[in-house]
């Protein structure tokens, strides 16, 4: 009975140092520690971020200088052209290169300024008067004569170097012989003559 136990004894003796080491684990089948991760390895610097610099407005462009613009020269207006009604006077020969006309008042003549004078008596334009008008190269005076009653248009040219330029008949319609004209009190050069009665010898 003792030889047994002792047997046993002796049995379970070389048994204990592995059942010891069953519990531990070799230094080589130890795993082995997890690597440090660069954030684990190394503690994050505090991170100071730069200031925001504060928005700068845009440089603010030079005004676009414009050269001045030279005011325009208007435009010369064109010349001012009148009708009237009128007797001749003269025509173009020994007395001159110009039609002499007697005319009606021209209510709207104005001056070299355009402006719409007045006469003596408050009426505008220009008051019935003997005048000497140029000719038009397409104006004929052909079978006219002294007395007779026309209708005109004209040109007036304040710019004309010559007299007989400024004023330029145009157009130019003879009037029936029984057409009144009013020379507001002148004249007419077909008016009667006054005659007077022979003296008689003393």
């Amino acid at each position: 009975m003792h030889a047994a136990l002792r047997l046993a004894a002796l049995m379970s003796l070389p048994l204990l140092p592995l059942v010891a080491s069953c519990g531990e684990q070799s230094p080589a089948s130890k795993p082995a520690p997890a690597p440090t991760s660069p954030i684990e390895a190394t503690p994050e610097a505090p991170t100071t971020s730069a200031p925001i610099a504060a928005p700068t407005a845009a440089p603010t462009a030079a005004p676009e200088v414009k050269p001045e613009a030279k005011p325009e020269t208007p435009a010369a207006p064109a010349n001012p052209t009148y009708t009237t009604r009128g007797e001749v006077v003269t025509l173009p020969g020994i007395d001159g290169d110009a039609l002499k006309l007697h005319h009606e008042r021209i209510p709207t003549f104005a001056n070299k300024s355009g402006t719409i004078g007045k006469d003596s008596q408050g009426k505008p334009g220009m008051k019935p008067m003997v005048m000497p008008f140029g000719k038009a190269p397409s104006v004929s005076y052909e079978g006219l004569k002294v007395g007779d009653k026309v209708s005109v248009v004209f040109e007036v040219n304040w710019a004309a170097e010559r007299p007989d330029q400024r004023i330029v008949i145009t157009k130019i319609d003879k009037l029936p012989n029984d057409t009144a004209l009013d020379f507001e009190g002148q004249p007419s050069i077909n008016a009667p003559k006054p005659t007077s009665a022979p003296k008689e010898p003393k």
